[in-house]
């Protein structure tokens, strides 16, 4: 009687270890779904980049009345917090404060670091896209915060790393001609040291005028170069 008791006992036991275990992993289970829930990047597809930067705002702040250092205090908060989206932030910001615009773009490139080059390209082809008229100031400014990625904001193939993009308007214009005729809407192509850079029209005439080693249109990539 006392064996089959034992037994019995041993059981029971070993049951309520095994429910136990699976509570265990069930709640563990639930805690996991639960953070990959609440992570940054399931948060920032419910989100738009306003919301983002006033979710770091101090309470009762909103993106339209913060002081300048609370905004870019939020800005750099935002975009290492949503690094995937830091591009549509920076946009945000910028047409909300465009006086503010280069603060917003050092205060994003020191947020996100230099070390992702194509992440810091991306955000300059949102500024310009908004500010074409400011892309010699723009590409200008973000070579001196990034220097390493040169590269990365100017152009080349399609599928090439680090490629600018496909700017809007005439992109090699005839020779002698900024903009081929075009509104002050377009962003033309500059070859300078080997990289193409984009400016506005005024701002490409400024910059061949002031750099004698400059051309008009992209850079022209040879076998030589890819070696």
């Amino acid at each position: 009687m006392k064996k089959l008791l034992t037994v019995s006992n041993g059981e029971h036991l070993a049951a309520r270890i095994l429910k136990a275990a699976l509570v265990l992993f069930v709640t563990l289970g639930l805690a996991v779904m639960f953070l990959i829930a609440s992570s940054p990047v399931a948060q920032a597809q419910n989100m738009t980049p306003e919301s983002m930067i006033e979710a770091q705002l101090p309470q009762g702040k909103t993106a339209q009345t913060a002081a300048k250092t609370e905004f870019l205090a939020a800005v750099c908060a935002a975009v290492q917090k949503y690094r995937a989206s830091s591009p549509q932030i920076v946009a945000f910001a910028a047409d909300l404060k465009p006086q503010w615009k280069n603060d917003i773009m050092r205060t994003a490139f020191r947020c996100v670091g230099t070390d992702d080059c194509r992440l810091l390209g991306r955000i300059l082809r949102t500024l310009i896209a908004a500010n074409p008229n400011d892309a010699q100031e723009l590409t200008e400014l973000a070579i001196e915060l990034a220097p390493n990625c040169a590269k990365a904001f100017g152009g080349g193939p399609p599928d090439e790393e680090g490629n600018f993009g496909n700017p809007p308007g005439n992109l090699n214009p005839p020779p002698g001609s900024i903009g081929g005729g075009g509104g002050q809407g377009n962003v033309i192509a500059v070859c300078f040291n080997g990289q193409t850079l984009f400016f506005s029209p005024q701002g490409a005439e400024d910059f061949l005028r002031s750099n004698p080693g400059a051309t008009l249109g992209a850079c022209q990539v040879t076998p030589g170069q890819n070696n």
